[in-house]
C-alpha cells in the first residue's frame, strides 16, 4: 500500500510541475494565434484524452509520468495541421516565438515564487545562520583538520582553484556537496586572525551527501507580513537559482557528476511526503519547479533554452535558419539528451543498489 502511495505522490508532483510548465507554452501560443493540436502530460501511449466540441486542442494524459508537450503547428515533425502559415510557430514573428519558448520556464518560476511567498507568510522565516562552527562531530574531517568551536569559515579554496566565500551556512553546505571528496583549503577567522587548514569531506550514509562534520549555530525565527513575504519569496527563488547555477557550472567541468539524480532520485524524495507532511510537499514542488526552469534554460537543442537561442540567432541574422541545419542541430540535441538520460539513470541505479 505504501509503495502505491509513494508512486501516487511521485506522479502528482511531477504532473503538477509539468502541467504548469506546458500550460505556459500553451497560453503564450494561444495569445499569438498559434494552432495547438494537443496538450499532453507525460510521454508514451495515451491513457486518457479529452476534446470539447468546438475546441482546437485535445488534452491527454500519457503512460509515462515524465515530461509533457504542446503539439504546435509548424514544429519539427508536427506538420502544419492544415492551417495557414501565420498560425504556425514558424509563421509568427521571432520575438513572439521567443516568448512562447520561454513561457514554460516563466510559469515554473511563478509557481515557485507563489509557493515560497505563501510558506513565508505561514511559517515566517529562520534567518540563515552565518558559517560559524557551533559543533564538531567526533572523528570528522573538521576535527582532524583542527577546526574549533566559534571558528567563522570565511573562505573555501578547492583543488581546481575555485574560491567560494560563503555568506551563510547553507552556501557552505552546498559548496561541499558539489565538490564531494575533493580536498579543500578552509580559511577561518579565529580570535581576529585568519587560519588556513586543509580537509577532505567524507560521505555520510545517513544524510546521503558529503560533509565535513560541523554544526551550524541556531538561526533566529521571525514572522513576516505580506510585503516581507513577497521579498522573501524573491530571495528564496534567487538563492535556489544561484545554487543551481553553481552546481551546473561545476558539472560542466566534470565536478559533482556522481551526485546528479533523475527520476529514481526524485521518487525517493517524493516518497517522504507521507511522513513529512503538506509543507514538505509544497516546498518540494517549488524546488523541483525551479530546477525544471533552470535545466530547461540550458541552451541544449530541443530544450527550451536551445530553441530560444536558435530564435535569438534568427532575430540577429534577420533570416530563418535553414531547415536542414536546424534539423541537424535538433538531432544532436536529442542525442545529447538521450545520453544524459542514460547517465542519470545509471547514477540513480548505482546509488540505489550501492
Amino acid at each position: 500500500m505504501q509503495i502505491l502511495l509513494n508512486i501516487f505522490y511521485f506522479v502528482l508532483v511531477m504532473g503538477l510541475i509539468v502541467f504548469i510548465h506546458e500550460l505556459g507554452h500553451l497560453m503564450a501560443a494561444k495569445v499569438f494565434g498559434v494552432y495547438c493540436n494537443e496538450f499532453a502530460i507525460g510521454m508514451g501511449p495515451k491513457i486518457f484524452e479529452y476534446k470539447k466540441e468546438g475546441w482546437e486542442t485535445s488534452f491527454s494524459i500519457r503512460a509515462l509520468p515524465l515530461g509533457g508537450f504542446v503539439s504546435m503547428a509548424g514544429e519539427p515533425g508536427e506538420g502544419d495541421f492544415g492551417v495557414d502559415r501565420e498560425r504556425t510557430i514558424v509563421g509568427i514573428k521571432p520575438w513572439k516565438r521567443l516568448i512562447v519558448m520561454l513561457a514554460g520556464i516563466f510559469m515554473n518560476l511563478v509557481l515557485a515564487f507563489v509557493i515560497f511567498t505563501g510558506l513565508s507568510m505561514h511559517l515566517g522565516t529562520v534567518d540563515a545562520p552565518k558559517p560559524i562552527v557551533a559543533g564538531i562531530a567526533e572523528g570528522s574531517p573538521a576535527e582532524k583538520a583542527g577546526l574549533r568551536i566559534n571558528d567563522e569559515i570565511i573562505k573555501l579554496t578547492f583543488d581546481d582553484g575555485k574560491v567560494v566565500t560563503p555568506h551563510d551556512f547553507n552556501q557552505l553546505v552546498t559548496s561541499i556537496m558539489v565538490y564531494e571528496d575533493h580536498e579543500v583549503t578552509v580559511t577561518v577567522m579565529r580570535d581576529g586572525n585568519e587560519v588556513d587548514t586543509k580537509l577532505k569531506p567524507e560521505f555520510n550514509k545517513e544524510e546521503e551527501r558529503y560533509l565535513i562534520g560541523v554544526q551550524a549555530i541556531s538561526g533566529e525565527h521571525r514572522d513576516l507580513n505580506f510585503f516581507e513575504s513577497l521579498g522573501m519569496g524573491f530571495t528564496m527563488l534567487g538563492t535556489i537559482i544561484q545554487q543551481l547555477g553553481f552546481v551546473l557550472s561545476r558539472l560542466v567541468h566534470g565536478v559533482g557528476l556522481n551526485s546528479v539524480g533523475g527520476p529514481i532520485g526524485i521518487y525517493q524524495v517524493t516518497s517522504q511526503i507521507s511522513s513529512q507532511g503538506f509543507i514538505f510537499f509544497l516546498s518540494l514542488i517549488a524546488q523541483l519547479s525551479v530546477s525544471l526552469a533552470v535545466i530547461n534554460l540550458v541552451p541544449i537543442p530541443v530544450m527550451d533554452g536551445g530553441r530560444a537561442l536558435l530564435t535569438l540567432i534568427e532575430m540577429i541574422i534577420r533570416r530563418p535558419i535553414p531547415e536542414k541545419i536546424e534539423n541537424g542541430i535538433m538531432s544532436i540535441g536529442v542525442a545529447m539528451i538521450m545520453a544524459l538520460f542514460v547517465f542519470i539513470m545509471f547514477n540513480d541505479i548505482r546509488k540505489l543498489i550501492g
